[in-house]
């Protein structure tokens, strides 16, 4: 693996704690504003961002490079509609498939095909992220203003296994 990969890989593994950051402060949002089965959703977004960054960093480690962690920027979240926050959800994935797109390109471009091969898995990853995210968009604008259909939708999102 050269260091513009290396490089790359490492940035990526900052993105992912912060893409976990982002998760847990809108799943407190949603706890806040008594949505608790989003805000469990949430906290399951959080989870597994963490354990991206741990793909990542187990990766470089097992391709021998080093690993440099730098800051986690903190973004608190003002939403309180689920509507709104499953907005914010569906484009922070798009940005997250974009960042690993070019991640991909990038080791494509760079003849890297192990790293190729280990990416293959979160491009399609990122497929189902989106699809989740414009699932549970289009089930809160079903429900609209109506509480009860709200907390059905919630009340689903709380069973997510």
């Amino acid at each position: 693996m050269n260091s513009k990969i290396a490089a790359a890989l490492n940035e990526q593994v900052i993105f992912e704690f912060n893409a976990s950051y982002l998760y847990l402060a809108m799943s407190i949002a949603m706890a806040d504003a008594k949505m608790n089965g989003y805000a469990a959703w949430l906290q399951a977004q959080y989870q597994e961002e963490l354990d991206h960054a741990h793909k990542f960093i187990t990766y470089l480690q097992d391709c021998d490079q080093t690993i440099t962690l730098g800051d986690i920027k903190g973004e608190a979240c003002q939403l309180d509609n689920p509507l709104e926050v499953a907005k914010a959800v569906l484009a922070h994935e798009q940005m997250i498939t974009s960042k690993i797109h070019a991640l991909y390109g990038l080791a494509q471009e760079e003849k890297d095909y192990a790293t190729v091969e280990f990416l293959s898995w979160f491009v399609k990853e990122q497929v189902e992220e989106e699809a989740s995210a414009r699932g549970i968009i289009d089930q809160f604008t079903f429900a609209g203003d109506s509480k009860s259909s709200q907390l059905f939708v919630d009340a689903k999102l709380g069973q997510r296994q």
